[in-house]
């Protein structure tokens, strides 16, 4: 499943541009999103300038069959855009999904436990009734190295809580470490690498790092990855893990949704509106 997901990724971003931009992204970020749609601007690990070189697909939580999305029956699922002419594509990507969604129940728990909590703490809290994951198929050109200040994708983390990335077999993916230095991330074959966010960074008290990486294919060849980027409900107010603050150790930040949280991310940082322009 793990191969056959990359494969599905480089079968969509194989499609001719315009059966691509039939199913592109608007303000919802649901769908295609061509090269140059987006730019980390509101990184704190570099001053990203340039229009990034990937392109990305995504899917969220989808509707039962015969339900519609954001109903009473569906208030958590949303109205995907499938590409017409790729047979097997969506029940594959739903297949993964749902698969995925399995891995991030048994995670909660491991990251309550290390913050000292009940290991049911995160997966009881109504923040993640249900988790709001996004699935992300990501292509990266190859590119120069060298060139400056250009990026798959420019130095940042990601905004939720918890990502299961699928690193396919090309590298390019790098790690910022404690010291400054950027490493090539390990590629194990069968094995996720898992990356913490800017709001379980925010939500624990800055206990959990959020992981700041980059991508910038130099291998010659395209490149193929699979991000599940697990966040909560939009709706619900994030206060900070009771284990996390104390005497001395206050909240250092003010009780947020992820709603509130993204908003301004997405204004910032992708061109959404010319994208609903064009469409």
């Amino acid at each position: 499943m793990m191969d056959g997901i990359i494969a599905e990724s480089a079968r969509f971003h194989a499609l001719p541009m315009d059966d691509k931009l039939e199913v592109r992204a608007g303000a919802d970020l649901l769908g295609y999103l061509p090269p140059g749609g987006q730019i980390q601007r509101t990184s704190i690990y570099n001053e990203n300038t340039r229009r990034e070189l990937s392109a990305s697909f995504y899917i969220r939580r989808e509707a039962p069959p015969g339900v519609v999305a954001g109903s009473d029956g569906a208030l958590w699922c949303y109205p995907n855009r499938w590409p017409a002419n790729l047979p097997e594509f969506k029940e594959a990507l739903l297949a993964y999904f749902d698969a995925l969604d399995g891995v991030a129940r048994h995670l909660l728990p491991v990251f309550s436990a290390a913050l000292g909590m009940d290991p049911r703490y995160f997966s009881e809290h109504p923040a993640f009734d249900p988790p709001n994951p996004n699935l992300r198929l990501l292509e990266y050109p190859s590119q120069d190295p060298k060139e400056e200040n250009l990026f798959g994708i420019g130095p940042h983390s990601d905004y939720g809580c918890i990502t299961i990335l699928n690193p396919g077999v090309t590298p390019g993916l790098q790690i910022l470490m404690p010291s400054g230095e950027w490493i090539a991330a390990p590629i194990e074959p069968g094995c996720f690498l898992i990356n913490t966010g800017q709001l379980l960074t925010r939500w624990c008290n800055d206990r959990i790092p959020a992981t700041p990486h980059r991508v910038i294919n130099a291998s010659g060849e395209l490149r193929h990855s699979v991000a599940f980027l697990i966040a909560t409900r939009a709706d619900v107010e994030l206060e900070c893990v009771p284990s996390c603050q104390g005497p001395g150790n206050p909240a250092k930040y003010p009780p947020i949704s992820y709603g509130a949280h993204i908003a301004e991310i997405k204004k910032q940082n992708y061109d959404i509106q010319s994208l609903d322009e064009d469409r």
